[in-house]
């Protein structure tokens, strides 16, 4: 098969180059190659996007990516500004030279099309910030921030993992790794491969409830589980007139969030479940008339009034407007979800015809969930006490230029606060030795496991569980998602 090879870039983000190169490109000669890795097409280094980061295809998609690890390069130009604030926040950290500071990465799918990867950078940087700004978290060592980008569909992750792997004994001592991307096969791989070297892992928005310590040691999480999510949602729904539920899946073996959904669909509303049939109706990828042949289950009789919605949110919208057409059942109609309902906040256009047909008139639709953390709350709504740190972070994303409208989602929250714990771990370790070693830091990761360890976060209080690596999540906020404005409380309940 004959492959075209992509064009030259100029760089346009120049910047000192990092030591050693990306084994994305590293053993091409001069000249013009094309070889295959992990099942993605790159071109030579000549054709790179910046120093240690090479263009590639990504299989799944056809999308030009840039992949490689970086700590100036924007990988896409919806992160210029981000990046110009990190890039002074880096110049900020390592003023005192090699051995006053060490470095953090944010690592994941970074040229995800998706909204949410800006807001998580800005949150990231944001409390980079905060860490060497503020004492917050202890003052020394000042950190550092690279960005890992594993491409779209992590499909990358292994060589950018051994690359995070060469920075650790490297000058800029690697000495944690935050944000993970999604609950994915892939970024599981990742995780194993980066607890080979003992390094703690951070992530902000994973919550499928079987990535644990266990996958990999040193893994810990800020965010709360699916579980923990619909555990809440069912306290709320066994409060309304719901009777019945059907099951929509997503069938990719792969997607550890939207197995982890079914899962507690089934804990959670199996008698719902059952008056309906018990039955799963699965959808792939790029759905489209399979919406359509699934809603016509509610031409029944004995039609459920709820959609237990085991997708992701990137499929919502279509799934929302296909619902929106139904040509039976025009009583109202309840879809039950996880946090990635969040995704229609966002202003992609796709979004809009599915949340202006919320709550019409005719041919009603509800969606409930639970966030991963909701302004509103943190605030002081739903009878709750305000948080103080959240506060804190508007007024620095104010500060930084960042658009306060990013935090309604909750993922700039989450990756500030996986920021924050790994800054927390690294200083609590650096009061025995100047700049401790990984397994130092992964066992003060562990040990931020009470009132008198935790960390102050933008979310809240936040203690790691050391068994399991989760965070002790005591209560979430169930949430009513609205066309306009913040979502409606509709309770917040333990979930545990």
């Amino acid at each position: 098969m004959t492959q075209t090879l992509l064009p030259l870039e100029e760089n346009p983000w120049p910047r000192p180059p990092r030591r050693g190169r990306s084994r994305i490109v590293a053993g091409v000669c001069v000249g013009v190659l094309v070889l295959v890795v992990g099942g993605l097409r790159v071109v030579d280094h000549l054709s790179h996007c910046a120093p240690g980061v090479a263009r590639v295809t990504v299989a799944a998609t056809g999308r030009e990516e840039c992949v490689g690890i970086s700590d100036s390069y924007p990988f896409e130009p919806r992160f210029q500004q981000v990046v110009n604030v990190l890039s002074k926040e880096n110049e900020f950290a390592t003023a005192g030279g090699e051995g006053t500071y060490v470095t953090v990465a944010f690592a994941g799918g970074l040229t995800d099309p998706d909204g949410r990867v800006v807001a998580e950078l800005e949150g990231a940087v944001a409390a980079l910030r905060r860490a060497n700004r503020e004492n917050l978290v202890g003052s020394k060592p000042l950190i550092k921030m690279v960005l890992a980008n594993m491409d779209s569909e992590q499909t990358h992750w292994k060589e950018v993992a051994d690359d995070l792997l060469e920075m650790v004994d490297g000058p800029d001592h690697l000495r944690a790794v935050v944000g993970l991307g999604l609950s994915s096969d892939a970024a599981v791989n990742g995780m194993k491969r980066l607890s080979e070297a003992e390094l703690p892992m951070i992530a902000d928005v994973m919550t499928a409830d079987d990535i644990t310590k266990k996958e990999a040691n040193g893994f810990a999480r800020v965010n709360p589980t699916v579980g923990e999510e619909l555990a809440a949602v069912a306290q709320y729904v066994r409060t309304t007139e719901l009777r019945s539920a059907m099951m929509v899946t997503y069938n990719e073996e792969n997607d550890r969030y939207t197995k982890a959904l079914s899962g507690a669909f089934k804990t959670h509303f199996a008698d719902y479940w059952q008056r309906s049939g018990s039955a799963s109706r699965p959808f792939g990828r790029n759905p489209g008339i399979e919406f359509d042949i699934i809603l016509a289950s509610l031409c029944s009789p004995q039609a459920p009034d709820t959609v237990l919605y085991g997708g992701r949110g990137k499929d919502l919208p279509a799934f929302i407007q296909y619902l929106s057409q139904r040509s039976c059942h025009p009583k109202r109609v309840t879809i039950v979800t996880g946090s990635d309902a969040v995704r229609l906040l966002t202003d992609s256009p796709e979004n809009k015809p599915a949340v202006d047909a919320l709550y019409a008139e005719e041919r009603p639709i509800t969606l409930i969930y639970a966030p991963l953390a909701e302004p509103a709350i943190l605030r002081g709504g739903g009878s709750q006490p305000p948080v103080a740190q959240y506060g804190v972070l508007e007024q620095t994303f104010e500060e930084l230029g960042f658009n306060t409208r990013h935090l309604g989602t909750g993922w700039a929250i989450m990756a500030h606060d996986a920021v924050l714990t790994a800054a927390r771990a690294i200083r609590v370790a650096a009061l025995e030795t100047p700049i401790p070693p990984p397994d130092k830091i992964r066992t003060h990761l562990y040990l931020l496991s009470s009132e008198a360890n935790g960390v102050q976060g933008a979310s809240g209080f936040i203690e790691i569980d050391p068994e399991t690596g989760n965070r002790r999540t005591e209560r979430l906020p169930v949430l009513r998602l609205l066309p306009r404005g913040e979502p409606e409380i509709l309770g917040v309940y333990p979930v545990r």
